[in-house]
């Protein structure tokens, strides 16, 4: 058995899933169009070029993710990214942060490690925590 979380946006998955790529937490290894289903299934061709189902995987990394028009940001639930190296760590929290809502600064926390959290520009919750010293 694996876990993998899926996300689901609201006709910007491409442009997350993009952005994720450019962080450096790996790439999309596949990607299916609304445009690849039967006419009959589809919705008149509004979401004709979103995201249907998509794969993207980096190093110790695996998201799937999806546009759909019901789509709610996420609640209740974050991305929990584990980092050896501070320097890395800082970098991909400025880089994923960058245009979103950083609710605790990425810092040496009471329990002794380096830990933020945020919400990215497309509404998926990170935290991310690099033990102190790394």
């Amino acid at each position: 058995m694996r876990l993998t979380p899926y996300l689901y946006f609201n006709g910007d998955c491409e442009a997350a899933l993009t952005h994720y790529a450019a962080c450096g937490l790996g790439k999309v290894m596949e990607l299916r169009r609304y445009a690849n289903i039967p006419a009959a299934e589809r919705d008149g061709g509004a979401w004709r070029e979103k995201v249907l189902h998509s794969v993207f995987e980096g190093p110790n990394l695996r998201l799937c993710a999806s546009d759909g028009a019901d789509s709610e940001p996420m609640k209740g639930c974050a991305l929990f990214l584990e980092i050896a190296d501070s320097a890395e760590a800082a970098f991909l929290f400025a880089q994923l942060s960058a245009g979103g809502r950083i609710t605790v600064d990425f810092k040496l926390q009471f329990w002794g490690d380096l830990y933020g959290n945020f919400t990215d520009r497309y509404g998926v919750q990170w935290a991310i925590n690099c033990p102190a010293g790394g």
